[in-house]
């Protein structure tokens, strides 16, 4: 008989996370037989958004969606109400259709997984997707100084510690974290590593006309023989702006044609600020936004792809979704040595340039390789479905699942 799992996140389906990573997952985890229902915490203008986007792709299989609405006011009150709500919407799962596994999307939610686990004896997978504690330090948002924040912080390392002692299965991100985590907690608990995965359907650059290549270059003013750098996604606080920036400066000294496209969301105010201050031509730095499904058509315009990002304790967890969205497309990277499994999957299958420092040196020397290789955008891309592919990675979590 197919297991039931009771899948909680603090993400929402109706976020663009939720809608790239976590719904397909949980989409083919449900044609795989399994019974999914799912807690979300809904931010309140997304879900009017796509509430009903969302309920048109679940409709057909077999998947019970319950959520409440997210809210960070007050701060700390909220987060406990928020666990309050979540477990009441638990509780009602199970008194309705038991549930055999509890998969816990972060630490929080893994914190009510395991008080599922105690009262039911359910399974308990802990997906950490990051050392989120850490990442509250190293983002700037909790200073240990203040002696509430360090409260906080020990209070949750406890927690994550019995989490990863408890927890019956756990998934990473990358091998990194993995090895980290085996050897300093001694865990006996399965463990699957399952990287930021990507529709390899929907990003294919072969269903993407020439003509409609030329077209979106010609309106961004993108002639066609420039070379284009692309950024996609946010600038959070760990993303290195102005380095990416510097390196743009740095390849635009050796290839005097190339130009910058930024896909964000993100004020174009604070990208334009750095190319002022590195003295880019502003010209030269396009900006523009997109949602997930004209993404694609973004990264196929583009030569390379670009991302820099903060790598403290917490660089060996990440892996970016937009790692696998641009090698799905074939396009080759230029990212930051320290960033998950980085330099197994860009330098080691020589999908791209890994940097080990922000030296001038150091990137003129990047910049030089990466314009001086002959990248195969066909080879590109058989390696990241090897790497990325969504099937790939329900076939994992659906492994992991079969063990408990």
């Amino acid at each position: 008989m197919p297991k039931k799992i009771l899948f909680i996140s603090y993400d929402g389906l109706t976020d663009p996370l939720g809608q790239s990573q976590i719904l397909p997952y949980l989409i083919g985890l449900a044609n795989k037989g399994y019974e999914i229902q799912i807690i979300s915490a809904e931010k309140e203008e997304r879900f009017q958004a796509h509430e009903i986007e969302i309920r048109e792709k679940i409709k057909n299989v077999n998947i019970h969606w319950a959520y409440t609405h997210y809210t960070n006011r007050p701060p700390l009150l909220s987060t406990f109400l928020l666990i309050n709500r979540i477990k009441m919407l638990a509780h009602n799962f199970y008194s309705i259709n038991h549930f055999d596994i509890v998969h816990s999307r972060s630490l929080i939610p893994a914190m009510i997984g395991l008080s599922l686990k105690r009262k039911y004896k359910s399974k308990l997978i802990f997906d950490i997707r990051g050392f989120w504690v850490d990442e509250r330090v190293e983002g700037g948002l909790w200073n240990l100084r203040n002696p509430i924040f360090r409260l906080l912080y020990n209070f949750f390392k406890k927690k994550e510690k019995q989490l990863f002692l408890s927890a019956d299965g756990i998934v990473s991100l990358t091998n990194n974290a993995k090895n980290f985590i085996q050897n300093h907690y001694k865990t006996e608990a399965q463990f699957a590593v399952i990287p930021c995965s990507v529709d390899v359907n929907h990003f294919d650059f072969s269903s993407i006309s020439i003509d409609s290549k030329k077209q979106l270059r010609a309106s961004l003013g993108i002639e066609e023989s420039d070379f284009v750098l692309i950024y996609i996604g946010s600038l959070g606080t760990r993303y290195l702006l102005n380095e990416m920036i510097r390196f743009f400066k740095v390849l635009k000294n050796q290839r005097e044609n190339a130009k910058m496209l930024f896909v964000s969301n993100s004020p174009k105010e604070l990208i334009l600020k750095e190319a002022e201050i590195e003295k880019v031509d502003i010209e030269d730095v396009i900006i523009t936004s997109s949602n997930y499904q004209e993404i694609p058509k973004f990264i196929n315009i583009a030569d390379a792809g670009i991302f820099f990002i903060y790598t403290g304790f917490t660089g060996k967890a990440v892996s970016p979704t937009k790692q696998s969205e641009l090698l799905a497309m074939g396009v080759p990277i230029v990212a930051n040595k320290g960033v998950g499994d980085i330099e197994t999957i860009l330098q080691d299958q020589g999908l791209g340039v890994v940097l080990a420092d922000f030296e001038d040196n150091s990137m003129a020397a990047a910049a030089k390789q990466l314009l001086q290789t002959d990248y195969n955008r066909e080879n590109i891309r058989t390696k990241a479905k090897e790497l990325f592919a969504l099937d790939k990675a329900v076939e994992t979590y659906s492994q992991l699942y079969a063990k408990l």
